[in-house]
């Protein structure tokens, strides 16, 4: 009997490493995290950089940069690493407020700037992309009149065993220059705001390098 209770202890204390994916994340510059999944299920966030074309995890501050206007595209790839079928996983993509939702799976929150789509029978090995497209908002509504700010666009995943994923996407907006009659370019006088401690909000940089 002895025996019979620890083994089913033994399993209670076991089963939810089982359950829960182990993820690693890393501080990124602009705000948030960038997360790798590698438990059951995993998610992985993407932008479209504007230039090559080629979807990577993140665009910095010595990247090609968006501007007012501009279409914006993502991809979030699901996968599932485990050994069954994954039934349901609900998937919620956080806009920031920089970005206007143009389209993609599932319904949009105008409120929230919340995609939020189900996928269903995900099966060993199997990975499911969903592209999504936006739109930079106008110069007159960008929170800050900052000669470039980063943002970070943020998604999450639930799947019906309680396992859970996250990642982050970075990206770069730049305001239009406007030139001088000796061909310099002048742009509007920038100002410092203090990161905020959570949350994918707007970050100002002021002219300084930083590696992404």
């Amino acid at each position: 009997v002895l025996f019979y209770l620890a083994f089913i202890f033994g399993l209670i204390l076991i089963s939810p490493k089982i359950i829960l994916a182990d993820v690693s994340c890393q501080q990124i510059y602009g705000g948030g995290q960038n997360c790798i999944t590698t438990g059951r299920i995993s998610i992985n966030k993407t932008v479209q950089n504007p230039e090559s074309e080629q979807f990577v995890d993140n665009l910095g501050i010595n990247d090609p940069k968006f501007s007012p206007n501009q279409a914006i595209t993502f991809q979030i790839s699901i996968t599932n690493n485990g050994s069954t079928v994954v039934p349901q996983a609900v998937v919620k993509d956080i806009f920031p407020g920089s970005v206007n939702f143009v389209s993609g799976a599932g319904n949009f929150d105008n409120n929230t700037k919340t995609l939020t789509f189900i996928t269903y029978n995900l099966n060993p090995n199997e990975t499911r992309n969903f592209t999504i497209q936006g739109k930079i908002v106008d110069v007159s509504l960008l929170p800050t009149k900052d000669i470039i700010t980063c943002v970070v666009n943020q998604s999450t995943l639930t799947a019906t065993d309680s396992s859970q994923a996250q990642d982050n996407s970075q990206f770069c907006i730049q305001l239009p220059q406007t030139i001088t009659k000796g061909g310099l370019p002048i742009f509007p006088p920038s100002k410092i705001i203090a990161t905020p401690s959570t949350g994918p909000e707007m970050i100002p940089l002021i002219g300084r390098k930083t590696t992404s």
